[in-house]
């Protein structure tokens, strides 16, 4: 099974416009959420999850499908993004390493690429 295709098992449950700050908030900082927030309500069980992609530029950048619960995050998929792709991200971030959130560009090259068969 390629990774995309470990990705597409998975497809129905992304959320889209989740980033990862808002699921460690969520899931790894109970007191440091707003009870109030309709958008990104905390998590209340030990069975929640989101899953969620990422961007990660700690070394090739690449997109990652993240599954975050109340004990952490797992890698459950990654492909590395096309070199004219990821060379237009790291400018538009400045070249930053960490983990981000999708870009417009990169969602919709990644939405081509799971829909592929």
């Amino acid at each position: 099974m390629s990774d995309l295709d470990a990705c597409k098992v998975w497809l129905n449950e992304v959320n889209w416009d989740m980033i990862h700050e808002d699921a460690v908030t969520m899931f790894l900082e109970w007191g440091n959420n707003n009870w109030h927030d309709a958008m990104r309500q905390p998590v209340r069980g030990s069975n929640e999850y989101s899953i969620y992609f990422v961007i990660d530029t700690w070394e090739e950048p690449k997109v990652v499908l993240m599954k975050m619960t109340n004990y952490g995050s797992t890698t459950l998929c990654e492909k590395r993004l096309p070199e004219d792709l990821a060379k237009r991200y790291l400018e538009s971030i400045g070249g930053l390493k960490g983990i981000h959130e999708l870009s417009p560009e990169i969602k919709e090259w990644l939405t081509t690429e799971l829909e592929k068969k």
